[in-house]
């Protein structure tokens, strides 16, 4: 969203609230003589008219998540049923962000989950369950597919109040070695480690170059010497491996990846990349 799209947003519409807001399947939209037509679904309806209490000529930026990604300033109609009058916008003006995944080890409890609001905030563009030797959880991709659709809830209600317009991903479960040999060529590995040899987030964050990021981060127990082998492996054959510290102290699991992905998240000027790009 644009500046000038912003100051307008507030002048007109409400200010308070998400800064945008999702289309769903839901949300029916209909060409007429006048122009595009939005009659909301139950979930934007309860968002814009209960919560908001949206009057005659407010006006919301409305987006959709997936391709082709389109964008409107839909603006309250008057009348007994609750439309909105769409007016599309060209995405210019949307910030250019680093594209990063994270790669977490499973942890305890709802650690694991506990990260999807700040990774979608953040700006990862995919939240990956790894399958580490000492994680405290086993998820299969059935166990998973019985989270996904409230995980994905959680994605959305992050990315509209953070005004994300792109859909971050959950990944399937992976093993380490499975994740290594899939990764994509033009890819870099960040691996999160306590031990030496590492260098300091500081010192590598500059030396990425405008390729996708893959962040790896262990579980409460750290990275067995099996893992830290298949790592050094990986180096071994040309690949882009960049051994990081995240500081002095041990980060607890639920709290290193947040760490990584805010820095990754401040790097603009020096990673760049459109969402939905990269591997």
């Amino acid at each position: 969203m644009t500046e000038r799209e912003r100051g307008e947003g507030k002048e007109e519409g409400r200010s308070t609230g998400p800064v945008l807001f999702w289309l769903t399947p839901a949300d029916r939209i209909s060409s007429t003589p006048e122009g595009e037509i939005l009659s909301p679904g139950e979930t934007l309806s309860r968002h814009l008219f209960r919560s908001l209490r949206a009057r005659a000529g407010d006006r919301f930026f409305l987006v959709d998540p997936d391709p082709p990604g389109r964008r409107f300033w839909g603006r309250v109609l008057p009348g007994s049923s609750p439309v909105l009058a769409l007016e599309e916008t060209p995405g210019e003006g949307l910030s250019r962000r680093p594209v990063f995944d994270l790669v977490v080890a499973l942890l305890k409890g709802e650690g694991w989950e506990d990260l999807i609001e700040p990774a979608a905030i953040l700006g990862a563009r995919r939240l990956v369950p790894l399958l580490a030797d000492r994680s405290q959880l086993r998820w299969s991709s059935d166990v998973l597919a019985k989270k996904r659709e409230r995980f994905m809830a959680k994605v959305r209600e992050a990315s509209q109040l953070a005004g994300r317009a792109d859909r971050m991903e959950i990944g399937e479960p992976v093993s380490l070695q499975n994740l290594l040999t899939g990764m994509a060529p033009e890819a870099s590995l960040l691996f999160c480690d306590t031990l030496p040899p590492a260098e300091s987030a500081r010192e590598v964050l500059p030396l990425l170059e405008e390729s996708p990021v893959v962040v790896l981060t262990g579980p409460e127990g750290g990275w067995s010497e099996r893992e830290r082998a298949l790592v050094e492996e990986f180096g071994q054959h040309g690949k882009s491996l960049y051994r990081v510290s995240l500081g002095p102290l041990i980060l607890p699991g639920r709290l290193a990846p947040v760490v990584v992905a805010s820095l990754l998240s401040q790097m603009g000027k020096v990673l760049y990349g459109q969402p939905g790009e990269g591997s």
